[in-house]
């Protein structure tokens, strides 16, 4: 029974680090709010850009309007949305950086609480890493926050748009996202632990070079300067052979990501195109379509970026 409640307890695998990055997320809550508040801000005017590039060309062009008042919109909305731009991401860097901060603070502080016997079983060079290197990859996570909310609220904006203007269209421009679900899905799963075993290959690095360097009288006196050489070039090699497999992973299936996306967007010109010489859509709107669909693309093609970085964060 005891044993049973024991295997109950045992954590999953990166189950502490969210804890940590929540508690720790949880302090900084009202700026990450308001990044992405300004994010959402940064959505609303790039989907404007594709219904006033729809307006100039069917009022402004067919129907010999002014493209003086389409142009002044249509500049002013860009300028808005790179406000927004700059502000969004502002927020992001700002909050990463205090939460690696916070984060660095908390680890130097349990350091120094622990035993000392901690420290004759513990290799420096571990400390290094998760000091240094770890607590970067939760800044990056961090960064991609208020970015990542703000392309799932443009994204949930442009499809409702889509389905509501053409639903034929929309259908045929949406029909790869349940295949990238699943490829996305997939590449978590797989890039998980090897982006763990390049941490702890780094980890292992940080300790060989700490050695030689607090040690380096020892090694000079004994003449095992080759014997040092050799284990540096060891986990070198271990490193490498570990970055290309967790390479070989994302060469496998980022470019995946990026095709599925293009692909709706070539089915939706070819039937599109159709549409507009039948008469049943203005060039206007057939354009108007086409850039929400590129709106699409790079939310998309940045989902297996927040994956990576969120399997590295835990």
């Amino acid at each position: 029974m005891g044993k049973r409640q024991g295997q109950q307890r045992t954590p999953s695998p990166g189950a502490g680090g969210w804890g940590l990055l929540r508690a720790t997320l949880r302090r900084q809550r009202r700026a990450l709010l308001a990044g992405v508040l300004v994010g959402l801000l940064w959505s609303a005017g790039k989907v404007m850009v594709p219904k006033l590039t729809s307006l100039a060309v069917d009022k402004g062009i067919l129907e010999g309007g002014s493209l003086w008042l389409w142009a002044f919109l249509l500049g002013a909305t860009a300028c808005i949305a790179g406000v927004f731009t700059a502000w969004r991401r502002w927020y992001a860097f700002r909050e990463s950086r205090l939460t690696e901060t916070r984060l660095r603070e908390q680890l130097f502080d349990h350091i120094l609480r622990l035993h000392v016997a901690y420290h004759d079983h513990t290799q420096t060079g571990q400390l290094m890493s998760r000091a240094s290197s770890d607590l970067q990859q939760i800044q990056g996570f961090v960064v991609m926050i208020p970015v990542t909310a703000s392309n799932l609220a443009m994204v949930l904006a442009v499809v409702v748009i889509l389905v509501v203007q053409q639903p034929l269209l929309a259908v045929v421009a949406l029909a790869p996202l349940p295949f990238l679900n699943v490829l996305a899905t997939r590449f978590s799963r797989r890039i998980h632990p090897a982006v763990l075993a390049v941490q702890q290959e780094q980890a292992q690095l940080a300790t060989v070079v700490e050695e030689a360097v607090s040690g380096v009288r020892v090694i000079k006196g004994f003449g095992a300067e080759p014997v040092t050489a050799a284990r540096l070039k060891v986990e070198a090699e271990d490193i490498r052979t570990v970055s290309l497999e967790a390479a070989r992973i994302r060469s496998n299936f980022l470019p995946a990501l990026d095709l599925l996306p293009n692909l709706g967007l070539l089915a939706v010109l070819a039937i599109g195109g159709h549409r507009v010489l039948d008469g049943r859509m203005t060039p206007g709107q057939m354009l108007e379509f086409m850039q929400y669909i590129g709106l699409l693309v790079t939310p998309l093609r940045n989902l297996g970026m927040t994956v990576a970085f969120g399997q590295r964060a835990a």
